[in-house]
């Protein structure tokens, strides 16, 4: 008997502490740290409503202001729902202020390349928007050149505070207003949210707006989005002119929601320069000859890849 126990407690000492020669014990499971995702997921993350016109308040969303900004909830814009929120600002250090009471993940298990913040801004005061109409009003008429309007504002700065204290600022450029219901939707990506402690999670506690020119404006929505969509741009069309003659090139483009710069060169036998950098550019050509003329389009954040196209202007004497 006492032969039996000696062997049986040999057996579950070696069990425990020995090598594993005499019994396989189960390794510990280890789990590695979550990557940070600089590539999209396999599958696209959903979209995901921060804000959709319910009312800020029961949404424990808490508005204020920011510097000599400020934030309320109104029922006097709204693009969905029956609430949106007026942001009234002075400047970049100057706007409004949203507390989370349960704060928003923007990400988790790290970033991910194609995934974007979404707003959706109006601008409605005669001094908060302008017509932007490169044609005069004597060229307008054989020309297809369209005006549009464009916020005053040129450029938003965002100011994420994350439920750890982490601050990240990041400007992004005001594009046109959507002249189908008059808003301009305007994405931040997700990348930009670096130098944070926890770069693999970031939890929204506090989000900061402010406009670089004193404005009021409208908050109609904030979603999360994934947006893959290249940058596309349609050909110039070649042509004959005049000279002398003003010519209007218009850059159609798309590239979901990024937003996008644009840049001109009228002749490439000098080199490409940046000779103009609106979307909708004009050039007097002052002799005659043939002309390439080429347009790059570009994401401003830097993740898409840009685009470039051109054609040949035949300018006659």
């Amino acid at each position: 008997m006492r032969c039996l126990l000696f062997l049986l407690m040999l057996t579950i000492s070696v069990c425990a502490f020995g090598p594993g020669a005499l019994c396989d014990a189960p390794a510990a499971s280890v789990t590695p740290p979550a990557p940070v995702m600089d590539e999209p997921a396999d599958e696209p993350l959903p979209d995901v409503s921060v804000f959709n016109g319910e009312d800020p308040h029961t949404q424990g969303m808490a508005l204020g202001a920011w510097g000599s900004g400020g934030a309320v909830k109104t029922q006097e814009q709204r693009l969905e729902g029956a609430w949106g929120i007026k942001i009234s600002s002075q400047g970049l250090y100057s706007g409004g202020r949203v507390d989370f009471s349960q704060p928003v993940t923007l990400f988790a298990n790290g970033r991910h390349a194609n995934r974007y913040l979404q707003f959706a801004f109006l601008f409605v005061g005669a001094n908060d928007k302008v017509l932007v109409n490169p044609a005069a009003s004597t060229e307008y008429t054989w020309t297809d050149v369209e005006p549009y309007w464009k916020p005053k504002a040129n450029k938003m700065r965002f100011v994420f505070v994350s439920d750890t204290g982490a601050t990240i600022e990041i400007t992004e450029p005001t594009g046109p207003i959507d002249p189908d219901d008059n808003w301009m939707r305007l994405a931040v990506p997700m990348t930009k949210l670096k130098g944070t402690d926890d770069a693999n999670e970031f939890n929204l506690k506090r989000l900061i707006i402010c406009a670089d020119t004193p404005v009021t404006f409208y908050l109609g929505s904030m979603r999360l989005v994934t947006d893959a969509e290249p940058i596309s741009v349609d050909p110039i069309d070649p042509r004959t002119v005049a000279i002398m003659d003003t010519q209007y090139f218009v850059a159609q483009a798309r590239g979901g929601v990024s937003s996008l710069k644009y840049s001109w060169d009228f002749d490439s036998s000098n080199g490409i320069q940046s000779e103009s950098t609106d979307r909708i550019a004009k050039c007097t050509y002052t002799k005659g000859g043939e002309f390439t003329v080429t347009l790059t389009v570009s994401d401003a954040d830097g993740i898409k890849a840009p685009v470039t196209v051109s054609s040949v202007i035949t300018v006659t004497d």
